[in-house]
């Protein structure tokens, strides 16, 4: 079994934020990259486990790789006997895409090689899966492999091989050992670690998602049309504590986010028009068929009843006109809609006495309206 070592670097501040706990010791993960020479670990071996960890007397990051010679039960039993070893003495792993594939996959050839392990029980963190609980910011990307998000973060990958190749560079690496071969199974082995570390700060998207962030400004301006029309828009500028090291967008018909490291934008269509707003309490209320309104019972008592009727859950409104935006989640303000039925809802802008709160519960529900959306 070949040895392969080298220091990476210092796990900073901001690439703990998102994904991984705030008060979590960088010592607790291994990020972990596996190469096998098929999907099946039934038909198949690992042949190259390549690790990411940091040492608890050391705050520099290490990347080791351990690479078989031979394709035999022997040469694999000593990859995977060291992996849980390493494995036992952390608390989470990490990996992209690796609860499909490289967890089970490891641990079937375990069981058929009759070595003990408990990594399969260990909290992971599936790089893959936590970004794609934040849709809106990928759904226009070619894909959703390791090398599309790398992309966006701008990692300078020097590996080209695909995995079908790696299978047959190694097949003839373990015919007729070369150093060029070696050279390039470890380095796309260790490009995916390195491109699995620059992936972290995409975890600061997290921060839109748990309101921390703070709102630097709320103003309206205005935009023209393609045709020329001047439409009256809302933008909210956010602040982050981290980088997310990137530039993201997402378009959906209610707003245009843009992230562009520390900062968040939020832009909105205003609506012109009337709405209706439905009391809760309609059992206190009379319905005017005439004015398609309600009003409460102690003003009704004055009309004649042949002008009133009681209201019921969907005629109990009154009409609001004015500038609307669009309002997810459960603001802490006065929701409108078209109609009873309408799945939208609608605030009146400018917010009445709006506080700080009111604000931060507006955006926090747009956000998290926007960034699950799938």
């Amino acid at each position: 079994m070949i040895t392969n070592k080298q220091i990476i670097y210092t796990l900073s501040p901001e690439l703990k934020s998102g994904f991984f706990s705030p008060d979590s010791n960088p010592s607790d993960f291994l990020f972990f990259d596996i190469e096998t020479t098929g999907l099946s670990p039934k038909n198949s071996r690992v042949f190259l486990i390549g690790l990411l960890f940091q040492r608890e007397d050391a705050q520099d990051f290490e990347l080791c790789q351990f690479l078989s010679e031979h394709s035999d039960d022997t040469s694999e039993s000593l990859l995977l006997k060291e992996f849980c070893r390493i494995a036992s003495s952390k608390k989470y792993l990490v990996h992209f895409n690796g609860a499909s594939f490289d967890v089970p996959y490891l641990a079937n050839r375990c069981k058929a090689l009759q070595i003990p392990q408990t990594f399969s029980d260990m909290p992971q963190i599936d790089l893959y899966r936590e970004l794609l609980r934040m849709p809106c910011f990928f759904r226009q990307m070619p894909g959703h492999r390791q090398k599309d998000f790398e992309n966006l973060v701008s990692y300078p990958r020097e590996d080209l091989l695909s995995g079908k190749e790696m299978i047959k560079i190694y097949q003839n690496y373990v015919k007729s050992p070369d150093t060029q071969s070696q050279k390039l199974l470890l380095l796309h082995n260790s490009d995916d670690l390195k491109g699995m570390a620059a992936l972290l700060p995409l975890g600061g998207l997290r921060q839109l998602l748990n309101r921390e962030y703070t709102i630097e400004k709320a103003e309206e301006l205005t935009e023209n049309s393609p045709e020329g029309t001047p439409l009256r828009k809302l933008l909210f500028t956010l602040s982050m504590k981290h980088s997310v090291c990137a530039a993201l967008s997402a378009a959906l018909p209610f707003c245009y986010i843009t992230v562009l490291n520390t900062t968040a934008k939020i832009k909105m269509p205003l609506y012109q028009g009337t709405l209706k707003y439905f009391y809760p309490d309609y059992q206190n209320y009379y319905y005017l068929p005439y004015e398609d309104e309600a009003v409460h019972k102690s003003i009704a008592l004055y009309l004649d009843k042949s002008r009133r009727q009681k209201a019921k859950a969907h005629n109990c409104c009154k009409k609001v006109s004015g500038c609307f935006v669009y309002a997810p989640g459960s603001p802490n303000l006065p929701l409108l809609q078209e109609d009873y039925h309408a799945k939208e809802k609608y605030a009146l802008w400018p917010f009445e006495n709006a506080s700080q709160e009111t604000l931060l519960s507006y955006v926090h529900g747009i956000l998290k309206t926007a960034i699950t959306k799938k």
